[in-house]
């Protein structure tokens, strides 16, 4: 019946990477999953906050971490502390209890070793430069990211970003994707040994602003994927399915090579989550003033992707995108 959780993380974490993972799901055995929001606080006293994702989406836990950090009781580095009463929990154990909560482990391990993580923190630029350039900062790092996958890939494929509908009553999210016929004209322009650099930065331009008008369509209810969702949750058992839900171009359209989206805020040193399917990379990027931090995660598994392997393909993009414009 908690409205939050409190985790005590035993974890000492230094690096970004060390401290996604303890943020994220640490060591297992001192979180409640099935709590919405859970603020953690690291041994070093590096702490986070982690959300449930059915329940609320990245808006609204932002501006519920920024009050916390902005309300504070304590300024940070203050020798002050105050005495707390702490009771200890007993709890009953019966032998279904303890097997189960030993194959749960199990599963928890064998979870998260698969996860292959980098967080990427591109000092060389952020917000103020890419708005310097006349460039809308979101539609910029999607543009950048597509390159990236391109490049590593060979071509682009079905990417998600999340946008927001929250000036509807009950509205969460749409889907703006991110790959279009003008995104991939760019990319292809960027790799052609016969383009010149003002027939890329008009296409990039293009580019830009189709993506910038999908976003605005897309937080103002005019998207597809949602409209879908609901033509096909009403469907009845016994009736047929619409041939759209049976085409296979609509099942691979819906299969998220790339899911990303955007939470931005100056006190955060790294956000993210995981990949939507074992094919695919979960990209995570906070635009902040003057840098910009990624997070990128996918599976250790068959398909060999190696989140290592994108962040540096993004870094040499975003290098790329704005050398590019400065010659125009």
């Amino acid at each position: 019946s908690s409205a939050f959780v409190v985790a005590l993380e035993a974890s000492r974490p230094v690096t970004r990477e060390e401290f996604s993972h303890a943020i994220w799901h640490g060591d297992g055995r001192s979180r409640w999953f099935d709590k919405p929001c859970q603020f953690v606080v690291c041994d070093n006293a590096r702490a986070g906050f982690s959300g449930e994702h059915s329940m609320m989406d990245g808006t609204p836990t932002l501006r519920l971490v920024q009050y916390v950090i902005e309300n504070s009781p304590l300024p940070m580095g203050s020798a002050n502390v105050r005495n707390c009463t702490f009771e200890q929990l007993h709890f009953r154990t019966p032998p279904g209890l303890v097997a189960a909560a030993k194959t749960a482990e199990r599963l928890f391990i064998e979870g998260t070793e698969k996860q292959h993580l980098a967080v990427l923190n591109y000092s060389a630029y952020g917000k103020e430069e890419i708005k310097r350039l006349g460039c809308s900062p979101d539609a910029f790092i999607q543009l950048a990211l597509q390159l990236a996958y391109t490049r590593l890939y060979g071509s682009a494929r079905p990417t998600y970003e999340s946008s927001m509908t929250r000036k509807f009553l009950h509205g969460r999210t749409e889907t703006c994707r991110s790959v279009t016929r003008d995104s991939v004209a760019w990319c292809r322009a960027m790799m052609s040994l016969s383009s010149n650099d003002e027939e890329r930065i008009s296409l990039f331009q293009t580019a830009l602003a189709t993506h910038t008008r999908l976003v605005r369509e897309a937080v103002e209810g005019q998207g597809v994927d949602r409209h879908l969702l609901g033509l096909r949750m009403v469907l009845r058992p016994e009736e047929t399915k619409p041939e759209i839900f049976e085409d296979p171009a609509y099942a691979y359209s819906s299969h998220w090579y790339l899911s990303t989206s955007q939470v931005s805020s100056e006190n955060f040193t790294s956000y993210g989550w995981s990949e939507v399917t074992p094919k695919g990379y979960g990209v995570a990027y906070n635009i902040r003033k003057e840098c910009l931090i990624i997070h990128i995660a996918c599976m250790r598994n068959e398909h060999a992707l190696n989140s290592d392997h994108l962040a540096q393909y993004l870094e040499t993009a975003l290098n790329d995108v704005r050398n590019m414009l400065l010659k125009a």
